[in-house]
């Protein structure tokens, strides 16, 4: 399957919520999510930013589960992901650390996921960055990747009208907040 998802910083989240009630949308989970990041010099830019197409993996932790994650970094369409449940944080760093992988940072979010259509639409308060709602969409082809990214659109715009579409992940949003903070040191 490939994700397609678009994703808007937002204010907070009370209209948005009264929204996805009308629309009668149902809360799926309520998630406290910490992902740890890890970059590779072979998809990194110059400023530790990863290029478009590159591999992220990360190691999730969600109410005391792990797995270990490789996402492909797509960030106007979807990229592939793959993931894979391990035993315990230590074992991911180790098997990343061999492969040549450094962790990065850490991204701490609150999460609440609601189902509306087919659709996930999460709602993030993550550390450091704010409120971001993300609608996403699974498809089975590349084919279909463009008219669920339109979908996602709409979807948005019925939701949070005055939303501003944010391309950048939150791995690139923390790293940018990172080197602003390095270049200020210097």
């Amino acid at each position: 399957m490939i994700e397609v998802e678009i994703r808007a910083k937002v204010d907070n989240f009370a209209e948005i919520k009264k929204k996805l009630k009308e629309l009668k949308a149902s809360l799926s989970k309520s998630v406290h999510q910490i992902d740890k990041i890890f970059g590779h010099p072979m998809f990194l830019d110059s400023k530790n930013m990863i290029v478009e197409g590159g591999i992220v993996p990360r190691i999730r932790s969600v109410n005391g589960k792990c797995s270990l994650q490789f996402k492909e970094i797509c960030r106007t369409s979807g990229g592939i992901e793959l993931k894979s449940e391990i035993s315990n944080i230590d074992i991911g760093v180790t098997f990343l650390n061999k492969l040549g992988f450094k962790e990065a940072f850490t991204i701490d979010k609150h999460r609440e996921s609601y189902k509306y259509k087919g659709f996930n639409i999460d709602l993030d308060n993550v550390d450091k960055l704010g409120c971001f709602i993300e609608i996403e969409k699974m498809v089975g082809s590349p084919a279909e990747k463009e008219s669920a990214r339109e979908e996602c659109v709409r979807l948005l715009a019925l939701i949070s009208p005055n939303s501003k579409i944010e391309n950048k992940k939150y791995g690139d949003l923390m790293q940018e907040l990172i080197n602003k903070k390095q270049d200020k040191r210097n």
